[in-house]
């Protein structure tokens, strides 16, 4: 069975560093699953990689790319984040913008999120966490 799985900054940030966990979790996964990621996510890994200053850092995350969906932004993931932040601050509650729009994004889009970070995006209802 194929499933549609985003991931998330951490996730790709520790396959990038060759991490075991998230090496093995690609080589089990990917000949069988959509793997995506989001824009904000995108921006994210280029931060990290200009920041570095490291010219590899760059190449290797435009080489990772290749193998990945990227999902944008729209209207409906919009919607749906503007209407869960406003059920979040009157719970008084709190989410980090980009961790919103990147939840938001994936649930709008059929995608399970694949994150280290499950307790920022349990806030986010039906939000499918891998």
């Amino acid at each position: 069975m194929e499933d549609k799985i985003c991931l998330d900054t951490d996730i790709l940030v520790n396959f990038l560093r060759n991490k075991k966990e998230e090496v093995d979790f690609f080589i089990a996964h990917e000949s069988h699953n959509v793997f995506a990621t989001t824009m904000i996510n995108l921006f994210e890994l280029y931060y990290g990689a200009y920041k570095s200053q490291q010219t590899q850092n760059i190449l290797k995350l435009e080489e990772l790319q290749h193998r990945l969906t990227i999902l944008n932004l729209s209207r409906e993931s919009t919607k749906i984040a503007g209407k869960t932040l406003v059920e979040l601050q009157n719970k008084g509650e709190n989410i980090d913008f980009r961790d919103l729009l990147i939840g938001s994004i994936s649930k709008t889009e059929g995608y399970c999120l694949k994150t280290n970070n499950k307790k920022h995006f349990q806030k986010i209802p039906e939000l499918s966490l891998k």
